[in-house]
């Protein structure tokens, strides 16, 4: 099965200079657990509910305050190929222990999310 069957074409973005708390509240009513970090219309890193959870522990009142999104977003975005196998998506995301990749097309365009839900829905229904 091809990731392009199960992903789901929604990207959630935040502006890199949005600060812990706008990136928050947009996870928490979309109920989803990472955005990824728009520069000037280009996806240039990714948040996660657990990296959030990490920065509200080890910073002090007023680094929170001051802290943007951009300056905690991992820049490293993993990604996968829409037309590649569900199997290498999961291979992928626990090899970097994460929980899902961006998806992009032949041109290296976004055009959506895979995560391990969307992979763990595709198991309990064979």
């Amino acid at each position: 099965m091809k990731v392009k069957e199960i992903m789901n074409p929604d990207i959630y973005k935040v502006d890199e200079n949005e600060n812990l708390y706008g990136t928050f509240k947009v996870m928490h009513d979309k109920g989803i657990r990472r955005v990824f970090v728009e520069k000037d219309g280009k996806i240039v890193g990714v948040v996660s509910y657990r990296d959030l959870v990490n920065v509200f522990v080890s910073k002090g009142l007023f680094e929170l305050i001051e802290t943007k999104i951009g300056d905690i977003a991992t820049k490293n975005i993993l990604k996968i190929r829409e037309d590649d196998d569900i199997k290498d998506a999961a291979k992928i995301m626990v090899h970097a222990d994460v929980s899902a990749l961006l998806v992009v097309d032949n041109q290296e365009n976004p055009v959506g999310v895979v995560s391990q839900t969307d992979i763990l829905r595709v198991f309990i229904k064979e």
